[in-house]
């Protein structure tokens, strides 16, 4: 599968920045960053059509709450006990 995603490197590259910078840029954290820097990493990321990653960030929070399950999807399995049991189980959280 190929992705044209703009990554965080990609818009460090074009404007010849560490990733660190344009990651502090992103996530507000510019005290150390140049006014001038902050605005071209914010017009570079503006014009490149960058989209945060939301598995990223929500990996980074570590609180995403969100839970997965796999199914074999297999006629001998009843999908309907596991939609009954996640239910509750989300019921109870």
């Amino acid at each position: 599968m190929v992705q044209n995603r703009v990554r965080i490197v990609d818009v460090a590259d074009a404007l010849g920045l560490s990733t660190a910078t344009v990651s502090k840029v992103i996530h507000g954290k510019t005290e150390k960053i140049s006014d001038e820097t902050v605005k071209s990493v914010q017009q570079e990321l503006e014009n490149s059509g960058y989209i945060p990653n939301m598995a990223g960030i929500l990996l980074a929070r570590n609180n995403s709450r969100i839970i997965g399950g796999v199914v074999n999807d297999h006629e001998k399995y009843e999908g309907r006990v596991l939609e009954d049991g996640f239910v509750k189980l989300i019921m109870k959280n």
